[in-house]
């Protein structure tokens, strides 16, 4: 099957790993990938282990499912370090790796690692800019406002390596359209993929003269089967409370329908089920398929709760994504 613009549909699946060893996240990666899930993604939080490291342990654990970073925030490496990270990563797995970058949070970029961020938009047009070119061409040689790279890779690379943007505000979009070679979305719900971040996507994209069709569209959003709803969809509840109170996902909820709840004290359950993927194997492929009827190609579940604690439904939840 394919999405509205050509591209076969996927699934994949985000390995959580902030309460759980290396060796766990081994063994649910090829317990994922024997389930037949299309992709293992591992996110960057600023409390727990590197994650690209973790991805290079699971480049050479796993042999056919595809692994992505989502995402990295750019002002962890400098664009150099972070191209060289990418291409080791993806020889290590024989060419199954990609990078998804983002601009995190400003707040962590200062305090904890004593960098002012400057302009998003504006930093990351340079920061992807190089990343690609070495990766892409082996070679860099920019000096812009916010970045100088001048590098050679020597290395074995693939030329053809993606380098995608994590983002969901339009004028980031239309960045991705310019510059990346796909998108990943992040907590989003169906409407505003197919209302608002695929007509800014394409805007940018038909802006550089690039093909709309065929660009791949990447969703993640927290979902996973559940044999409690109760207790999970509360724990979903609070953690979309914690998102809602960030201006930008704020506006993004704002803009899908959901201002009201925004606004509320308590999250309700239109938001809960317009962005969560909770429920039976039924329920969660149901789910699924309401972002990929939204335009994306591949849609990337975030188990929480039960399922992030008990192995058997996180292999449910891989299997649902599979079927």
């Amino acid at each position: 099957m394919t999405g509205d613009h050509g591209a076969a549909r996927t699934s994949g699946i985000v390995l959580e790993g902030q309460d759980i060893p290396v060796s766990e996240l081994i063994r649910r990666a090829r317990m994922v990938e024997k389930a037949g899930v299309d992709s293992v993604w591992l996110v960057q939080l600023p409390t727990i282990r590197d994650s690209a490291s973790v991805l290079a342990a699971l480049a050479v654990s796993t042999e056919t499912v595809q692994l992505a970073a989502g995402v990295l925030p750019y002002y962890s490496r400098p664009p150099v370090v972070m191209a060289q990270t990418a291409a080791t990563v993806d020889e290590l797995s024989g060419g199954r790796f990609r990078l998804a970058l983002g601009t995190g949070h400003r707040m962590i970029a200062e305090w904890s690692l004593g960098r002012k961020p400057g302009p998003p938009v504006a930093e990351m047009r340079e920061y992807l800019g190089a990343v690609r070119d070495l990766l892409h061409d082996g070679e860099v040689n920019a000096a812009g406002d916010w970045y100088r790279a001048h590098a050679l890779y020597s290395s074995p690379r693939r030329e053809t390596q993606p380098v995608y943007l994590g983002a969901f505000g339009p004028k980031m979009l239309r960045l991705a359209g310019e510059l990346a070679d796909g998108i990943a979305l992040w907590m989003c719900t169906p409407q505003y993929v197919h209302d608002v971040a695929l007509p800014e996507l394409r805007a940018g994209l038909r802006q550089a003269g690039r093909d709309p069709e065929g660009f791949p569209v990447t969703v993640m959003v927290p979902g996973m089967v559940s044999d409690d709803l109760e207790t999970d969809r509360e724990v979903l509840r609070k953690y979309l409370s914690t998102y809602a109170r960030v201006p930008n996902y704020r506006r993004m909820y704002e803009a899908s329908g959901f201002a009201d709840e925004v606004h509320s004290s308590r999250i309700g359950d239109r938001l809960l089920d317009g962005v969560g993927v909770v429920g039976d194997e039924e329920q969660v492929r149901a789910g699924v398929a309401r972002y990929h009827d939204a335009g994306a190609d591949e849609v990337v579940l975030t188990p929480m709760a039960s399922a992030h604690y008990d192995p058997v439904l996180l292999q449910r939840t891989a299997e649902a994504l599979a079927g």
